[in-house]
């Protein structure tokens, strides 16, 4: 446990050293990389446990005080209710007092698991009747003073797991409050300050269905596959401003967001989804998201990390972008016939896209982004023979094409890299 606590601090020192400027965030990354096997991974992994036992312990404890929960007075109701909260705090606060920390870390998530289930059965004890979203929005708001003042990692993962809950009803009954602004805002600043991989993601996806819950309860019209294209610009955007994470980290966000991309392409490619992105193709919240996060990119173009991926996804999405609007702008087709222009142009971007993913695997010999593509490629292929199976020509030349495809790659590879 001491050799686990020690890394721990480590990670905040090297993590401030950054901050003043004493070292630089590469260095930070082989002074942490040096230390972390030292760790071992039962280690790391006991805190996370602790919590699990917590939450389960919790919800044994309101099974058994079920059973009999009909026989006990109101008075009794609400003691047993609240006391477990009270008890929670008392030993997060005993445990910052001896300087535990991951003990303290502990109490107060048990604390805010504790917090909903007064929420909750307080008011169903009391039948206080309300619209039953703010349940969940007054639990998140509960939890940010330990976020603020104590900056508690597990809380914030509980903190904007709830608060994507709230914002899913939220769209579900399209209303807004202007209260979740508070959350948001909360939980971007301790985003900020820790810039870690497990804060980065969530808040992400917060900040997407946020923006949905604006759009809908405002009536903005339905978005359509723009605002994903949008939202990845968005998502490639921030990563970069988180200059603490790691290289490895960033390098597998931007890899994720451009299978993400490539995903959509493939979508595009088939009839019924490019009808359906045509038609919402001048959302223009969608595109007004697009330029910014694009504006961003540029802005920071001399200090991106990874700037080959980050400028591949940016001009695959842009390309993607730029087909539905010329198809938009052609005259509509009857049914869902045609659309050949976002049909043809997404298997060309797709197919490009896997080309540039190639030579630069191999340009910096990296075997597992060569087969990595390589395998994108070969689910093309098979993609393509199940829509064209009644087309035997087409699919037979896609096929024969394929396979030269494949073993020129392979001597390319063997030249480039095997030599």
């Amino acid at each position: 446990m001491a050799l686990a606590m020690n890394f721990n601090k480590l990670k905040q020192e090297v993590a401030a050293w950054v901050d003043e400027n004493i070292i630089s965030a590469q260095q930070a990354e082989r002074i942490l990389a040096r230390y972390s096997a030292e760790v071992p991974a039962y280690k790391r992994m006991s805190f996370w446990l602790q919590c699990l036992a917590a939450t389960l312990a919790g919800f044994a404890l309101l099974l058994v005080i079920s059973k009999n929960w009909q026989h006990l007075s109101w008075f009794a109701q609400s003691s047993i209710t609240l006391a477990p909260l009270l008890l929670a705090q008392l030993w997060a606060l005993w445990q910052e007092r001896k300087e535990n920390h991951l003990g303290a870390e502990l109490g107060w998530f048990f604390a805010s698991i504790a917090l909903g289930a007064n929420i909750m059965i307080q008011a169903q004890i009391f039948h206080i009747s309300a619209y039953y979203p703010n349940g969940v929005l007054f639990w998140v708001i509960g939890i940010l003073p330990v976020l603020i003042f104590r900056g508690s990692h597990i809380n914030y993962l509980l903190a904007a797991v709830l608060f994507f809950m709230y914002l899913i009803m939220q769209l579900d009954h399209h209303q807004f409050s202007v209260l979740s602004f508070l959350p948001l805002a909360t939980l971007s600043w301790f985003a900020w300050s820790v810039q870690r991989v497990t804060t980065l993601v969530p808040l992400i996806v917060i900040v997407y269905v946020f923006l949905l819950t604006i759009l809908a309860r405002w009536q903005m019209g339905f978005t359509g596959i723009n605002w994903e294209l949008a939202m990845v610009l968005f998502s490639v955007a921030l990563t970069q401003q988180f200059t603490r994470l790691t290289g490895d980290w960033v390098r597998r966000l931007l890899y994720l967001i451009l299978g993400f991309t490539a995903f959509i392409n493939m979508l595009l490619t088939f009839r019924l989804l490019a009808h359906d992105a045509v038609k919402y193709s001048t959302s223009v919240a969608a595109l007004f998201m697009a330029a910014a996060a694009i504006a961003s990119i540029a802005l920071y173009r001399k200090a991106l990390r990874e700037p080959h991926l980050t400028w591949l996804i940016v001009l695959n999405i842009v390309a993607t972008l730029a087909s539905l609007l010329l198809q938009r702008a052609l005259p509509a087709e009857p049914g869902l016939e045609g659309y050949y222009i976002v049909r043809i142009s997404a298997n060309l971007i797709y197919l490009g896209t896997v080309a540039a993913l190639l030579f630069r695997a191999i340009a910096i010999r990296e075997k597992p982004v060569f087969m990595a593509a390589v395998m994108a490629f070969l689910l093309w292929t098979l993609i393509r023979y199940f829509d064209l199976f009644s087309n035997y020509l087409i699919t037979a030349l896609i096929f024969a094409l394929s396979a030269v495809a494949l073993v020129l790659l392979n001597k390319l590879w063997e030249k480039k890299y095997e030599n």
